[in-house]
């Protein structure tokens, strides 16, 4: 897997040493941060757009990259992330303002440029979070041995490819275990993938080849994030533990209690105390 990355994480490393255009964004501040836009570009000097909230608290702040999700829009961040990390919100290409040159399909993403591994769109959007991530580490006033990624697969994938990351909070993958879920009759997005073999069932065996070089397993064991949470539904249990096995770091696997605002506050409860920042304004034990 290093040969088929190693190009591309150096452009995008190289590419966050370019200019960064920051413009503040008094509608989106408020009494605890500042709200700023970043304009940068990714690899093939592929315009990015990424929210950045900087908490009017005392330097140095915590960063947080917080990873794209699946979906054409990146909302701004959380309020209790804004007051309490200096948090940047990526939208990778094809998303709804990084989408000038190129507009992502939902669905559709997740075959865009299949079967080849070469020309697989998730190749670039991967590269657009490291060039991100890199754009956050060069901000001057942040504590960088404090760093914490939060999000789906490309959180994890990113997480892979950064050195020194404290804090991965995680779960919610599309690219698991997929021979298991492509079984049957999955909903979307994984649904993507079967609509794909369906339609071209000559080139999926090469495609099938391509989606591996993505599955959460090929990443594991570069991760060496010293504290990681994988949040996982009942039936993702087993493959979850799996993963949190080959870490190098401590890894909790938290099993949803399939109750939106509980679980969403556990995952930032947990995310606060191994990042050592005061917690947010409403608190629930674990359950």
């Amino acid at each position: 897997m290093s040969g088929y990355w190693d190009e591309t994480l150096a452009a995008a490393r190289e590419a966050a040493d370019g200019e960064v255009a920051i413009e503040a964004l008094p509608i989106r501040s408020n009494e605890t941060s500042d709200a700023y836009s970043l304009r940068f570009a990714g690899i093939d000097g592929y315009p990015l757009f990424a929210y950045l909230h900087i908490p009017k608290s005392d330097a140095p702040h915590i960063p947080l990259f917080q990873a794209p999700g699946y979906g054409s829009v990146v909302g701004v961040p959380a309020y209790e992330r804004r007051t309490r990390y200096l948090v940047m919100a990526l939208c990778h290409r094809g998303q709804r303002l990084a989408n000038s040159g190129y507009s992502a399909s939902y669905p559709g993403l997740l075959t865009d440029g299949l079967p080849s591994a070469d020309s697989y769109r998730w190749r670039s959007i991967v590269a657009d979070c490291i060039t991100a991530v890199n754009v956050l580490l060069r901000q001057s006033n942040i504590d960088s041995t404090k760093m914490a990624i939060s999000g789906g697969d490309l959180a994890w994938m990113t997480a892979a490819f950064t050195a020194n990351v404290n804090a991965l909070q995680t779960g919610g993958f599309i690219f698991a275990d997929l021979d298991a879920r492509l079984q049957g009759d999955p909903d979307y997005p994984l649904a993507e993938f079967n609509d794909f073999r369906r339609s071209q069932p000559d080139q999926w065996d090469e495609a099938r080849a391509t989606l591996r070089i993505y599955e959460t397993t090929m990443f594991a064991e570069r991760i060496d994030a010293k504290q990681v949470l994988i949040s996982c539904g009942s039936s993702e249990e087993i493959h979850s533990r799996n993963l949190a096995s080959k870490l190098a770091g401590n890894a909790t696997v938290r099993v949803n209690l399939g109750k939106g605002h509980l679980d969403h506050i556990a995952q930032e409860e947990w995310l606060a105390k191994v990042s050592g920042v005061t917690r947010g304004p409403a608190h629930y034990p674990w359950v």
